[in-house]
């Protein structure tokens, strides 16, 4: 299985304002849109935590499209589909002897409500029988994430802002000591619930 991101959020689940005044580098808003100063490495360091959480959670949090690749069909009458929350899917596949993925697969439904999301077979129906192109000829494309910002958990955010506040604190090397531990623990208990890792093992 081969997954590949298509299309990247267009947003944080985190503003640059919110991490300001979460570094108290400002207080206001207003402070905060005038206080440029750090823009750059902040929106760095925003995007890396976001990354690290959604590793270690196995979701994805703003919208975005992802591609998989599948070398065959399943023995079940599904697949699953990695980093929910699902939004939408579409399968297409390449028979041997077809130039490109031409073939729609109609004969299955998307489940958004699951969690992970899943390519579920419709009654009496199976999966085509025609002979797979050698190379990663099933293809599955799909949009995942809860949504906008607003619509992420607040204790993911809170996750993203502590370890933020980590990588924005400890830019060079970092001794491990006790204040770092309760950084990772209080992460860990803030995105524990939400860990989708177990699904895939």
């Amino acid at each position: 299985m081969i997954i590949t991101l298509t299309t990247a959020p267009a947003v944080e689940p985190v503003s640059a304002t919110e991490v300001k005044k979460h570094l108290r580098l400002v207080t206001t808003t207003a402070e905060a849109t005038a206080y440029t100063t750090e823009d750059d490495l902040l929106n760095r360091l925003i995007t890396a935590a976001r990354t690290q959480a959604e590793q270690e959670t196995g979701r994805k949090f703003i919208t975005q499209t992802m591609t998989m690749y599948l070398d065959r069909w399943p023995d079940e009458r599904f697949i699953k589909v990695p980093y929910p929350t699902l939004q939408s899917a579409v399968v297409t596949y390449r028979l041997s002897d077809d130039d490109d993925y031409d073939e729609t697969l109609t004969t299955a439904d998307v489940d958004i409500v699951s969690e992970p999301g899943r390519i579920v077979l419709q009654p009496n129906e199976s999966w085509p029988s025609g002979t797979l192109y050698t190379d990663n000829p099933i293809k599955i494309t799909f949009v995942c994430g809860y949504g906008l910002a607003v619509a992420v958990p607040e204790n993911i955010k809170s996750a993203i802002l502590l370890k933020l506040s980590d990588l924005y604190e400890n830019r060079g090397e970092v001794v491990i000591g006790v204040s770092v531990n309760r950084i990772s623990d209080a992460v860990d208990s803030l995105l524990r619930q939400y860990s989708m890792h177990t699904e895939f093992e």
